[in-house]
């Protein structure tokens, strides 16, 4: 199994904080960008003013503004040559 993780950037009272989240797969890789759409929500803003988003992803009840990932070395991780290096069958 392979495994990175996932930083979302969410809005705590005046602030904001990062949550790390791991992210695990055993035969095709993910994205980053995959495993940001299967851990956040995005919620319809009823409430519409002018200036403020129609909709905003959430996260245990927080709103998240941000995300980036990391793999188990701290570098940056995308997942879109992993994956497809997977696809294509190329072993690296």
């Amino acid at each position: 199994m392979k495994v990175f993780f996932l930083y979302l950037l969410i809005i705590v009272g005046d602030s904001y904080s990062a949550v790390k989240i791991p992210i695990g797969f055993t035969l095709r890789p993910i994205t980053c960008e995959e495993a940001f759409y299967n851990k956040v929500k995005f919620v319809k803003n009823e409430n519409h003013k002018q200036y403020e988003p129609l909709t905003y992803a959430t996260y245990k009840n927080y709103h998240v503004f941000g995300h980036y990932c990391k793999d188990l070395n701290n570098n940056y991780y995308m997942g879109y040559e992993e994956q497809l290096n997977y696809d294509l069958g190329h072993d690296k």
